[in-house]
């Protein structure tokens, strides 16, 4: 078995395979939007107008109507007649379930993979690794979130499970990594290095290791961002506090 050691030095470029899809700009809009969410500066009953978002981030109203349909795949947002999309109040226990359906579908992915999996997609994964590991070092989260989704599709990929693709895909499933990032207050180093058993398990081409270290690797990030939400104050005294300040903003 390749040691954690080994997947430090590679550097092997050119890996067989296909490359995972970027993470476009509608993604970037999604994510950017949770985050707003997440920290009280949209609340429950906001709206979230096409047009402005799309003036704040200086690009057309395509990729916002794509990032506000996927804030109501995820529970984030839902539409009105009359209002058109706002935001959802939204509780602890609809954040975190998405992890263990993540952990489930990514579990299988992960046993049917340790015996299908590539040479070239195992020099991808420790090529992942090292960006995380250096896009922790100088604490860029945008790079490790968009490390972090290849290093998972291209697990997902390796199956050969063409309806597990989809629908980890189309569940927009790889969001919980902006969501542990964001609010479970774990360094990115902490993040990237929980990747090296799941490798390390894959290497090894030990299906049992390889779901058990997926389902682990997924669900704790899952208690943690419970832990941190339940510790948060309630949303009304988040609105209470940006109140406070805007009005000393302007004193």
């Amino acid at each position: 078995m390749k040691s954690a050691r080994i997947a430090r030095k590679s550097t092997t470029r050119g890996e067989a395979g296909s490359a995972p899809p970027k993470r476009v700009l509608r993604e970037e809009i999604r994510d950017k939007l949770i985050d707003d969410i997440l920290n009280g500066r949209l609340m429950p009953g906001d709206r979230m107008i096409e047009i402005r978002i799309a003036q704040r981030f200086g690009v057309s109203q395509a990729p916002v109507r794509e990032a506000l349909r996927d804030l109501e795949l995820l529970g984030f947002a839902e539409s009105s007649a009359f209002r058109g999309t706002i935001v959802r109040r939204i509780s602890v226990d609809d954040l975190v379930q998405i992890y263990p359906i993540r952990a489930v579908l990514e579990g299988l992915a992960a046993r049917e993979a340790a015996t299908r999996i590539t040479a070239g997609d195992l020099r991808r994964l420790e090529k992942l690794l090292e960006t995380m590991r250096t896009a922790a070092a100088r604490g860029d989260v945008r790079a490790s979130v968009d490390a972090d989704f290849a290093f998972h599709f291209t697990i997902v990929k390796a199956s050969g499970n063409w309806l597990l693709q989809q629908s980890w895909e189309r569940m927009r499933l790889a969001t919980t990594t902006f969501l542990t990032v964001s609010k479970s207050h774990r360094s990115l180093a902490e993040i990237a290095e929980r990747h090296v058993p799941v490798l390390e398990a894959l290497q090894a081409q030990d299906p049992a290791a390889a779901e058990a270290e997926m389902r682990r690797h997924i669900e704790e990030p899952g208690q943690w961002l419970r832990v941190a939400l339940e510790a948060e104050p309630p949303a009304r005294q988040v609105r209470q506090v940006r109140r406070v300040r805007q009005v000393r903003r302007t004193s």
